[in-house]
Order: structure tokens, then C-alpha cells, then sequence
């Protein structure tokens, strides 16, 4: 939470920052706009009076050359004056040399009694007054320029501000992202570790104290899990030997009663005999089956030494040709053969597992398919057969263990369900995969793939 809080504070300030900086510089601009258009309004309404005034002037010097009268006269002063007054306030706000020239100009009109004379002076009033009007408008023009000119520097100041500012928003968003985020993926990788039953969590670990919590939770579950694996395999060891011992009494005893040796059997006590040594073999096997998976899903080390492949398919096909004959089921073997670093009892092991499904779930009077060939700098061995194709359904869970698809084996020997698994971790064990390789058109085969390492491969 705090790392949170710290980092939406710290994200938001820049942008904080950015947003004060361009409020401060509109209010600025706002209001030397605002001063502006003030006196551009004073000055453009005094250069007009002082326009006017000009002509004023000009018509009471003539009125009074033809009139001579007093009160036109005292107009005439009176605009005089408040000519000059405006010029005075004029001249705070605008510096133009044609100001003092105007001021010379009244200076002498002001000390000239009101004749001809002094109309033609008074004439010379307009021209300048206009002159006065347009220096007014070009330095309105200049200083609007210039009021331009600084708003469009103040906005690539703004522009490089919030580039910055923006910019190091991203910084520290991508920075506390990988802060939060980071330990978030450790643990999610040593969760999945864990579900993958590899329980090694030396790895240090460095986060939020809530993240740090919620590891010594997983670390806590880590030794629990270590635990149970260790009360499993003790188990297992403890119930094979307790299960073989009286397997193998019970088997020595229906061999002795199948010999006759005890005396001669009936029809019907020969087949009781015949179905209890078929389920003492099966019950045998899957003990087997079980310890061999349990030693694989633990590792070790497998010596991978060259040896040809044609003799190890054979040796896998001997034990299954009975229910291969049964089936009338037509086996294709390798034309040539091919020497590869392996382990023989790993590849038996495999070998035998895949005949064996194949023979079992292969259709009557089927195929099957083994095929041998070096691809690249892999040794590919493909077991296929004839047959019911796999469901979709069970692909996603084919090489689970002890899990048994809709396609069940038929007859009294009933599968464990554990057979491909044990086929996938000897194969992994020895480098290499195995994965359905056809599922279509009534064939189904599977994939071996072996890399040529010729060397330990240590788990």
C-alpha cells in the first residue's frame, strides 16, 4: 500500500507541476491581453481627439481671421489647451520625436496673438497630429507583435515542460510498474513451480513487505509440500514391498496349483487358476508401473550410450505378441536400422507402453506401424495402429496419470491409466518428447522424438 500510494504521488506531482505552470502562463497572457486592449483603446481614442482637436483648431483660426471675434478666440485657447493636456499624457505612453516638435509648435502658438499668421501654424497641426496617429498604430502593432511573440515562446516553453514532465511520468509509471509487477511474476513463477512439483525456492526474494508476506506463505507451503513428497515415496516403497511379499507367495502358490502338483485340476478350477495368475501378473505390473513413475517424476542420472534401435523394438514386441495374434493384427517393423545414444531400459520401457496400447485399442485384423529414420539431428520412431481415433475431448489430459479417456481397454485386465505418462518422462528423461503425432482418418500414432546427445542427462 505504501509503495502504491508513494508511487501515484510521485506519477501525479510532474503532471501537478505542469498543469500549475500552464495555469500560471494563461493567467499571465490573460492579463497583459487584457492591459493591452486597454491601451491600445486609450491610445487610439486619444490620437482620435487629438485629430479632431487639430481640425477644431485649424477652423476657430479661421473663423476668428474672418470674424474677429473675442469669444472665438477664447476657443481657440480652450482647444489649445486641452490639446496640450492630452499631448502631456500622450507623451507618458509613446515616445516619438514628432511629439516635440508638436510642443514646439503649441509653445509658439501659445505666445502668438491670433492672426493669418498664426493659422498657418495652426495648419501645421494636422499633418502632424496624423503622423502622431500613425506612430500610435505601429507601436500598438510592435507591442502586439511583441505580446505574440512572447505567448508563442511561453507555449514552446509549455511544450518542452509537459514533454519533460510527461516524460518522466513514463519513467517512474514504468519504473514502480516493474517495482510492483516484478515481484508479482516471481511468485507467480514459484507458484507454478510448486504445481509442477518442483519445490527448490532458494531464490531470493525482494519486494513489498505484502509480497513478502504472501512468500513465506508459499515458502511454508514449499516445506509442507516437501513433506508429503517425502511421506509418499516412503509409502510407496513401504507398500511395494508389503504388496510383493504376499504377491509373490500368491503367484508361487497358483503356479504350484496350475503344475497340478497339489492334484489334478477340473475344467472349471483350471480357468479359476488361469484367471488368478492373469490378475496376480497384472497386479504385479501395475506396482511396477507405479514405482517406475515415481522414480522418473524424481529424476537421476540416465547414461546414454550408442546402441541400435531395430533389436530394442523387437525385445518391446515379444511380451505382446500373443494378444497381437489374438487380434490377427499385422505388425510392420523398420527396413533398416540406426545406432543412437539412448538408454535401453527408458526406451524399452516406452516402446512397450505404446505396442502395448496399440495392441489393446487397435482394431481386429489391423495394422501395426513402427517406423524408424533420422531427421535432421533427430531420431524419430513413430508406433501407429489401425483403430478408434482418440476423442477430443481426452487430448488435452492424454498423458495425465491415471487418467482413462472414453476409448477404455476391453476384458478382464483393466489399465492404470498410467502407461503414457511413464512413456513421456522416460523419453523426457533421455532429452527427447513424445506426442500424438495422428489422430485421423482410423490412425492413431504417437511420436518419439530422441536428440543425439550421446552423453549423461542429468535431471
Amino acid at each position: 500500500m505504501q509503495l502504491v500510494v508513494l508511487a501515484f504521488f510521485l506519477v501525479v506531482a510532474p503532471l501537478g507541476v505542469l498543469i500549475y505552470q500552464a495555469t500560471d502562463s494563461m493567467v499571465t497572457l490573460s492579463r497583459q491581453g487584457r492591459e493591452h486592449a486597454k491601451e491600445a483603446l486609450d491610445f487610439f481614442s486619444r490620437s482620435q481627439h487629438l485629430r479632431e482637436l487639430s481640425g477644431d483648431l485649424v477652423r476657430s483660426a479661421r473663423q476668428y481671421d474672418v470674424l474677429k471675434k473675442t469669444q472665438i478666440e477664447d476657443r481657440f485657447r480652450s482647444q489649445l489647451s486641452e490639446y496640450k493636456t492630452l499631448l502631456q499624457l500622450h507623451s507618458f505612453l509613446i515616445d516619438s520625436d514628432n511629439i516635440e516638435t508638436i510642443f514646439t509648435l503649441i509653445s509658439a502658438l501659445e505666445t502668438l496673438p491670433l492672426n493669418t499668421a498664426t493659422g498657418d501654424k495652426v495648419s501645421q497641426l494636422v499633418p502632424l497630429t496624423q503622423t502622431l496617429y500613425d506612430d500610435t498604430r505601429k507601436k500598438l502593432d510592435q507591442r502586439l507583435e511583441f505580446l505574440n511573440a512572447k505567448a508563442e515562446e511561453q507555449q514552446n516553453i509549455l511544450w518542452l515542460q509537459a514533454g519533460l514532465l510527461i516524460t518522466l511520468s513514463t519513467i517512474l509509471i514504468l519504473f514502480f510498474s516493474i517495482r510492483i509487477t516484478q515481484p508479482v511474476k516471481q511468485l507467480m513463477l514459484r507458484i507454478k513451480a510448486l504445481g509442477h512439483g518442483r519445490l527448490d525456492m532458494s531464490e531470493p526474494f525482494k519486494g513489498p513487505k505484502e509480497f513478502l508476506a504472501l512468500n513465506q506463505q508459499l515458502e511454508w507451503l514449499e516445506t509442507h509440500l516437501q513433506l508429503l513428497e517425502q511421506e509418499k515415496q516412503a509409502f510407496l516403497r513401504h507398500m511395494s514391498h508389503e504388496l510383493k511379499t504376499p504377491l509373490t507367495t500368491l503367484r508361487e502358490g497358483t503356479d504350484l496349483l496350475a503344475e497340478e502338483l497339489a492334484g489334478p485340476l477340473t475344467d472349471n478350477q483350471k480357468e479359476i487358476i488361469s484367471l488368478m495368475q492373469e490378475n496376480s501378473f497384472s497386479l504385479q505390473s501395475l506396482i511396477e508401473q507405479l514405482l517406475d513413475y515415481n522414480r522418473l517424476q524424481h529424476g537421476g542420472e540416465h547414461e546414454l550410450k550408442d546402441q541400435f534401435i531395430l533389436p530394442i523394438i523387437q525385445q518391446s514386441l515379444t511380451s505382446h505378441q500373443l494378444l497381437l495374434k489374438q487380434k490377427h493384427m499385422h505388425v510392420t517393423l523398420p527396413q533398416q536400422d540406426l545406432s543412437w545414444a539412448i538408454d535401453k531400459d527408458l526406451l524399452q520401457r516406452t516402446l512397450s507402453n505404446l505396442i502395448s496400447n496399440a495392441a489393446v485399442y487397435g482394431s481386429e485384423n489391423g495394422l501395426l506401424k513402427i517406423t524408424l529414420l533420422r531427421q535432421h539431428n533427430d531420431l524419430k520412431i513413430e508406433i501407429g495402429n489401425t483403430g478408434p481415433e482418440i476423442p477430443q475431448t481426452d487430448l488435452a489430459q492424454l498423458f495425465d496419470p491415471f487418467y482413462q479417456g472414453v476409448n477404455r481397454r476391453q476384458g478382464s485386465v483393466k489399465g492404470s491409466g498410467i502407461g503414457l505418462s511413464i512413456a513421456r518422462e522416460s523419453i523426457k528423461a533421455m532429452g527427447g518428447t513424445l506426442e500424438l503425432h495422428s489422430n485421423q482418418d482410423g490412425f492413431v500414432s504417437f511420436m518419439i522424438t530422441l536428440p543425439n546427445l550421446g552423453q549423461t542427462i542429468d535431471e
